[in-house]
């Protein structure tokens, strides 16, 4: 089987375990996509929101380091990995964070809600609004960012 294909096939695995919320299963399947392909931001980007709702932050914050790494213009990667340093109560990283996405994408509405958050409630998550952004965050990728950078022959 292509690396490329296999990646594909287990990304997508990754991604119906979200949404079937069953995130230890999600985490495995997008880490075994990087482990057919490291240079795919969305992989990244995918594993460490997922590693998010498993409250591994600190473990999602390289996984987004290294989707910034793969990809410097990656709004939703600086915005994600403001979420989880806001979850570590480093609030002016998290601030950057949200600034740099905006910088990159000021249309990025949920990097604005972020910002507007963390200043009416610096202390209370709006998890309601995070658990929307982790699901439009992938299913955004998988319809967007695939048919952006995966052969035409892989795009579904």
């Amino acid at each position: 089987m292509d690396n490329k294909y296999a990646a594909r096939k287990m990304f997508d695995e990754g991604v119906a375990a979200y949404i079937k919320k069953d995130f230890k299963t999600s985490v495995d399947l997008f880490s075994r996509a990087i482990k057919y392909d490291s240079t795919l931001a969305l992989f990244y980007v995918s594993r460490g929101a997922t590693r998010l709702k498993l409250a591994r932050t600190r473990n999602a914050i390289k996984d987004f380091n290294q989707a910034i790494n793969l990809e410097p213009t990656y709004a939703r990667a600086y915005h994600l990995r403001g979420l989880a340093y806001e979850k570590c109560g480093e609030t002016a990283r998290a601030f950057q964070d949200f600034d740099r996405s905006l910088e990159i994408d000021p249309e990025y509405g949920a990097a604005y809600h972020s910002r507007k958050s963390m200043l009416s409630k610096p202390k209370q998550s709006d998890s309601s609004h995070e658990e929307f952004e982790m699901v439009n965050h992938l299913m955004a990728m998988r319809l967007t960012d695939f048919d952006k950078k995966v052969p035409s022959d892989l795009a579904i």
